[in-house]
C-alpha cells in the first residue's frame, strides 16, 4: 500500500499539515489595548470623588475592568444580542432622531439606518447595556447552586457587625427658634404644670417645616432632619418612653421633646436577615461565574494592556 503514489501523497500532506499546525498555529485574536480616553476619564472621575491620584495598582484594575467589558461587548456583538434587546433599539431610535429631528422615517426604518451607520458599536450607553445583557446571559446559562443553610449561617456570623440595628425613636416636639430660646423654660413649665399632651403643647411653639411627628427614626435619620447635635443629645439621654426631655438643641433652635417610644439598639436575628444574605451570596456566585467565564474566554485572546 505504501508504494502507491496517491497514498504517499496523502500521508505527506497530513504530515505537513500537522507540522504547520504545530510550528505556525493560527494567531489569536487581539484584545486591547484599552481606549486611552476612556481610561483617562475613569482616572479623572476617581480624582474628583476620591480627591487623590490613583496609584499603579488601581490603574491596573481600571485596565482589567476595561478589558473585561470590551471582551463582554465583543462577545455580545458576536452573538447578535443587539438585535434582540428593546433598550438598544430605543437608544438607536433616539440617536437617529437627534441626528435628524425633522425625519419622517418610522422607528423600524430608523433602527435599520442606525445599524447601517454602526451606531451600536460607538454609543457608550449601548455598550454598557450589551455588557449587562452578556453578563445576564452567562448567568442564565450556567447552573448556580443555591446557598446552603450552613453558608448563610456562616456569613451571618462572619459579618455580625453588619446586622446591628440602631436605636429608634418615636417622638413629638415643640420648637422655638434660636432667637426665642429664652422662652423655653417657661414653655416647659407650662407643659408640665398643665399636663399638656404633645399636640396641645405644640401650639405654644413656633412652626417647624419638617413636621412635629417622627416615627421609628434612627439617629442618622434624625441627624438629617435636626442636625448632629440633636441626635447626639437624644442618644446620650437614653429617654424613657412617654416622657418629656429638654431643652434639646438643634441646628434650628431648641426643642422640648416628648419621647413616645425608644427602641434600644440590637442585633438582628438570623431569621430577620437570612433573605438578604441569600441574595448577597447569590450575587457573589453570579459575579464569580462571570469572572470565570471571562478568564476562560480571555485565554483565547492575545491581550494587549498598553
Amino acid at each position: 500500500m505504501l508504494k502507491k503514489p496517491w497514498l504517499q501523497f496523502v500521508l505527506l500532506g497530513a504530515l505537513f499539515f500537522f507540522i504547520d499546525e504545530q510550528l505556525f498555529p493560527e494567531p489569536k485574536p487581539v484584545l486591547g489595548p484599552p481606549n486611552a480616553e476612556r481610561l483617562a476619564a475613569i482616572a479623572e472621575n476617581y480624582r474628583r470623588f476620591a480627591r487623590s491620584e490613583p496609584g499603579a495598582e488601581l490603574r491596573a484594575r481600571f485596565i482589567d475592568a476595561e478589558l473585561r467589558d470590551e471582551l463582554l461587548f465583543r462577545e455580545a456583538i458576536r452573538r447578535d444580542l443587539q438585535y434582540r434587546d428593546a433598550a438598544v433599539e430605543q437608544r438607536i431610535i433616539r440617536n437617529m432622531r437627534f441626528l435628524d429631528a425633522q425625519t419622517d422615517a418610522s422607528d423600524e426604518e430608523l433602527i435599520e439606518q442606525g445599524y447601517a451607520l454602526r451606531l451600536h458599536l460607538t454609543d457608550e450607553v449601548i455598550r454598557r447595556r450589551l455588557v449587562q445583557v452578556m453578563e445576564r446571559l452567562i448567568v442564565a446559562t450556567t447552573p448556580i447552586v443555591a446557598p446552603t443553610a450552613e453558608a448563610v449561617q456562616a456569613r451571618y456570623e462572619e459579618n455580625l457587625g453588619d446586622w446591628q440595628e440602631p436605636a429608634r425613636f418615636t417622638l413629638r416636639h415643640v420648637f422655638l427658634p434660636a432667637d426665642r430660646a429664652g422662652e423655653m423654660t417657661d414653655l416647659m413649665a407650662t407643659v408640665i404644670g398643665e399636663q399638656l399632651t404633645a399636640d396641645e403643647a405644640r401650639v405654644l411653639g413656633a412652626p417647624f417645616l419638617p413636621g412635629y411627628r417622627f416615627n421609628r427614626q434612627s439617629p442618622d435619620q434624625l441627624t438629617r432632619v435636626f442636625g448632629a447635635a440633636f441626635a447626639e443629645q437624644l442618644e446620650a439621654l437614653e429617654p424613657q418612653p412617654d416622657s418629656w426631655i429638654g431643652p434639646v438643641s438643634s441646628a434650628f433652635g431648641v426643642h422640648y421633646v416628648y419621647v413616645v417610644q425608644r427602641e434600644p439598639p440590637r442585633t438582628l436575628g438570623l431569621d430577620e436577615v437570612s433573605e438578604r444574605i441569600v441574595r448577597e451570596l447569590e450575587r457573589e456566585s453570579e459575579a464569580e461565574r462571570v469572572a470565570e467565564w471571562v478568564d476562560e474566554v480571555m485565554a483565547m485572546y492575545e491581550v494587549l494592556r498598553s
